[in-house]
């Protein structure tokens, strides 16, 4: 295990390496997942505010920020049993599970594979149970231009950036986007589009949090809602004054919201 440009790097079970970032010296695990075009970086705003007793811990997938590619297609399948690697070689056998937006489609779809692991689940703004087809509107001509055009990336990260008033962290952000692999810019959107796993989220059975800004444009709130009313032990939660990202629009009032969750008995 090495230390690098504030990353801890580990080697998974699968041999693969993953960059994460990781906050606290708890007993109590919370693991943090992003979304699509993202990465680790989007919660260390949240990490700061964790509370004693917690260590929390966010990767980078495979293709985003420092996790180099590992060949495998990115179906959602694959992105949660890549987590499932990740935590079990940090030996974490019982925690928190945060996802965001394609990360609350990993993190619902461990919580079916995986449920035994997971204590309680918080999916914000997420993708859908039944795959996300908005994406699929792209088209492959315009993924490739975000890939190929950092201003036409930035465009595209401006829409889901909501109130984000912190430049440095805009700038970083977008820098992290612009590294991404070409399997995260292209094949990623449409395994999101295939991805279906509403004949199992009954499985889920652990108490869940659902997360909505009211002020997403970008994920409906019909289908986030959709998702959370078929999900047994949720609990949703309508936030107001942020758009599709509240862990860095306002880290501080979203990590209040989900330790209260957390540590509610």
């Amino acid at each position: 295990m090495a230390s690098i440009n504030n990353y801890l790097f580990v080697t998974t079970v699968k041999k693969d390496v993953v960059a994460y970032l990781q906050e606290g010296k708890g007993e109590k695990a919370i693991v943090f997942v992003h979304g699509n075009l993202a990465g680790a970086i989007w919660w260390k705003k949240v990490l700061k505010y964790i509370p004693v007793g917690y260590k929390a811990y966010a990767l980078d997938l495979p293709g985003n920020g420092q996790t180099p590619e590992t060949g495998k297609r990115h179906t959602m399948e694959y992105l949660a049993e890549f987590l499932y690697d990740f935590v079990t070689s940090l030996k974490l056998s019982s925690f928190y599970l945060v996802g965001h937006s394609m990360g609350g489609g990993i993190a619902q779809l461990f919580t079916i594979m995986y449920g035994q692991m997971v204590k309680k689940l918080i999916i914000v703004n997420s993708m859908p149970m039944d795959g996300f087809p908005l994406l699929n509107g792209y088209g492959l001509d315009k993924l490739q231009s975000i890939m190929d055009n950092k201003d036409i990336l930035r465009m595209a990260l401006t829409a889901v950036l909501g109130r984000l008033a912190d430049t440095e962290m805009y700038e970083e952000v977008i820098c992290n986007a612009a590294k991404a692999s070409k399997q995260v810019v292209l094949e990623q959107p449409l395994t999101m589009c295939e991805a279906n796993w509403s004949e199992r989220i009954h499985l889920i059975t652990c108490p869940t949090l659902s997360i909505h800004a009211e002020e997403d444009y970008f994920v409906p709130k019909e289908i986030n809602l959709k998702t959370a009313h078929a999900i047994r032990n949720c609990t949703i939660l309508l936030m107001k004054n942020t758009g599709h990202s509240p862990m860095i629009e306002a880290p501080r009032e979203f990590t209040k919201i989900i330790m209260d969750f957390i540590e509610k008995g």
